[in-house]
């Protein structure tokens, strides 16, 4: 009998909504986005990718909570975390000068793609060139 070892991720992903999603407020639309780049554009294999969130539903309301977030990050620590929107970088790394889309941090790499609610409004072809940043992702 072999083992078949579960790939490893490569990224983390987050965005502010994510945690409305995990406490069962999802949006179709934000998965439909999701599947579009993640899957139909970057064709990342199953595994690739880890979701973990940044803010957490307190109270009916989304809370940045950015140790829940790196402790998250710490189950995989991943070369890589892809965050869908400003907001959540700067949940994250809230140093990161206006319109930087690529920090080095010592053992990650932050990867600024738009937020899911911009996303969610364009075309999937525009989806895709708004987040090919991504691609610096190696699967």
């Amino acid at each position: 009998m072999s083992l078949v070892k579960a790939p490893e991720p490569k990224v983390v992903c987050t965005y502010l909504e994510l945690g409305l999603d995990l406490d069962g407020h999802s949006d179709p639309r934000r998965s439909k986005v999701l599947k579009n780049t993640l899957g139909t554009h970057l064709k990342w294999p199953p595994g690739t990718a880890a979701f973990w969130p940044c803010a957490a539903l307190v109270n009916g309301a989304l809370q940045p909570n950015p140790t829940l977030f790196w402790k998250g990050w710490e189950i995989w620590k991943t070369p890589y975390v892809a965050c869908f929107g400003t907001e959540a970088l700067q949940i994250l790394y809230p140093q990161a000068a206006a319109g930087q889309t690529v920090i080095h941090l010592e053992h990650v790499t932050l990867l600024v793609v738009p937020p899911l609610s911009e996303l969610v409004g364009m075309l999937p072809h525009d989806q895709q060139i708004s987040t090919e940043l991504l691609a610096q992702v190696r699967t």
